[in-house]
């Protein structure tokens, strides 16, 4: 059987699109955007009640059916439910749009081990979990393609957001080999990395006041997603949208560590509300807290 009657072959179920994040941001513009090319589409998050609203507006938009399943992608159960829900609406995966991810902003010192252990689990362990549950279809099929969203910090080291930038920084080098292992089968390999986009992912990291907002240019979720889909039909590895983005994602491979840390460490710094810049013992505290909770205090030797 030819690659073409294994695409046709009715028990397959029909083709879809995975998009996880859907809701809002980057991933409710691109579900738009394959909407709008007439991709059936399987939306992805947390929230129920919103994906149905963003279901049954993308329904109303474009003439295409769209499925909803609401699951935690942080953690193994929720990409099972993906699989899962794929089967019970009778579909396979044809494109996969890794988008769901969270960031934190913050000295590392304060963070909660949780904390950064849902923002890896969420920005690389899923991303990795579903393209693996269904790469190897799309490979059997001959078609197909794999969509990551990582950041241009996942090309440099990022204080104050170390753990998001490590995390993405992991995804983007997992997509470029992967998209050198899947050359020849058919299936398209890309990772998109956007500069700064106007969501609201910085007010819930707690970034709000850095000063990147505030002297970066931001693109809105609609131009990077035109971008994205654009040149992920095309074949293109890396996507980075804007000519200053790409000069950026340039200089960072040519300019010393030590100069780009210290460039980031100035546009990352965190900063309360009024604009101060916040001092690394204003963070200590908390986090000696912690420490003395996790640790038993010593006993003297005369006890």
């Amino acid at each position: 059987m030819n690659n073409m009657s294994k695409i046709q072959d009715p028990r397959l179920g029909k083709p879809v699109t995975i998009v996880t994040g859907a809701t809002e941001g980057i991933g409710r513009a691109l579900a738009d955007e394959f909407a709008r090319a007439g991709h059936d589409l399987l939306l992805v998050a947390r929230d129920a009640t919103k994906l149905a609203r963003t279901a049954d507006q993308i329904a109303l938009d474009h003439p295409v059916t769209v499925k909803i399943t609401a699951q935690d992608l942080s953690t193994a159960e929720g990409c099972e439910g993906v699989e899962l829900a794929l089967r019970r609406f009778g579909l396979y995966a044809d494109i996969l749009v890794n988008n769901a991810g969270i960031m934190r902003s913050g000295f590392a010192q304060d963070q909660r081990p949780e904390t950064i252990r849902r923002v890896i689990d969420l920005n690389v362990r899923a991303a990795i979990d579903l393209t693996l549950r269904f790469l190897p279809g799309m490979v059997a099929k001959g078609r197909g393609g794999i969509l990551n969203v990582s950041s241009m910090l996942g090309f440099m080291p990022v204080p104050y957001q170390a753990g998001y930038g490590a995390s993405k920084a992991a995804l983007t080098s997992f997509t470029k080999a992967l998209a050198w292992e899947a050359m020849g089968t058919g299936v398209k390999v890309s990772v998109l990395a956007p500069g700064v986009v106007a969501t609201g992912l910085h007010r819930r990291a707690g970034s709000q006041n850095s000063r990147y907002l505030f002297w970066l240019p931001a693109w809105t979720p609609e131009n990077v997603a035109r971008v994205a889909y654009r040149r992920f039909t095309r074949g293109a590895t890396v996507i980075v949208p804007g000519i200053f983005n790409q000069i950026g994602a340039l200089a960072v491979r040519i300019v010393p560590d030590l100069l780009v840390v210290a460039l980031m460490g100035w546009f990352f710094r965190v900063r309360d509300q009024e604009g101060n810049v916040l001092m690394p013992g204003r963070s200590t505290e908390p986090a000696l807290k912690r420490h003395r909770e996790r640790v038993p205090a010593r006993v003297s030797v005369g006890d």
